[in-house]
């Protein structure tokens, strides 16, 4: 069975708590961990997992990150969810639910951040491409703080397929397109499933994606700088449909 290594508090503790992979071994540096990793330990005790000593040297060799918070964790490989299975559940929801599309994503840290975000903002999933985009890894887990342990993520070898059979099935195509005359605050997210488009860190959705797009949507800005970085930009998107469909069922949410 393939194996990666992933680090970070967070990361190793959500996939444990998860159960979504397999945990074969936990690496934990000697001294005083914070109280979370304390919870780290509790949980690979109830899974079985065996936890050994390793000094945060061998822990950036084993992980080959050095900002590796003194944990990591070997675990099965990341299993991507069937991108109809995503499809049915936004279908399916009340209010009418969304899924997230990131073309041409390529840093995995963009990957983790707007993952974390598509699940706190209650997103069915997130649909990337095989090609020319960053993928569920180590880099990608650990700046998710864990949470692509729990949202369904999809790759597809085409998105322009994938999103005309969102289109079959109902759904309403809306892309991030700064400069747009039609503005992100004065549309309606709730009237049916949605697939939001965010394109890749400066070059923004290609164009063969955007056609597919039945209204493109822009983010009032200020200021000299040209544009959002995409994980904020996807933050504000994702964040404005989730306070959408939360006015219309308010008890399906909550806050912290």
């Amino acid at each position: 069975m393939a194996t990666e290594v992933i680090c970070g508090v967070n990361a190793v503790y959500e996939v444990l708590r998860a159960k979504k992979r397999r945990v074969h071994e936990i690496y934990l540096a000697p001294g005083k961990h914070p109280h979370t990793v304390d919870h780290i330990q509790a949980e690979a005790k109830k899974a079985g997992v065996s936890v050994r000593g390793a000094d945060r040297a061998e822990i950036a060799k084993i992980a080959k990150i050095d900002k590796n918070q003194g944990v990591a964790a070997r675990v099965e490989r990341f299993s991507y969810t069937a991108v109809e299975d995503i499809i049915d559940a936004a279908a399916a929801d009340d209010p009418p639910g969304f899924i997230v599309i990131l073309d041409d994503i390529k840093d995995p840290q963009n990957l983790g951040s707007l993952t974390r975000t598509a699940h706190l903002t209650g997103a069915a999933g997130l649909v990337i491409p095989k090609d020319r985009s960053a993928s569920v890894g180590p880099a990608a887990t650990r700046a998710s703080a864990g949470a692509t342990e729990y949202l369904p993520i999809a790759q597809v070898t085409n998105l322009s397929n994938a999103l005309n059979y969102m289109k079959e099935k109902g759904f309403w195509v809306a892309g991030a397109e700064g400069g747009s005359k039609d503005m992100l605050y004065g549309y309606d997210f709730t009237d049916r499933p949605h697939a939001i488009v965010m394109g890749g860190e400066g070059s923004g959705i290609r164009r063969l994606v955007k056609e597919k797009c039945d209204i493109l949507l822009s983010i009032p800005m200020k200021g000299a700088v040209g544009s959002y970085n995409v994980s904020v930009a996807g933050a504000l998107f994702m964040g404005e449909v989730n306070r959408q469909r939360w006015s219309k069922n308010p008890c399906k949410s909550h806050t912290f």
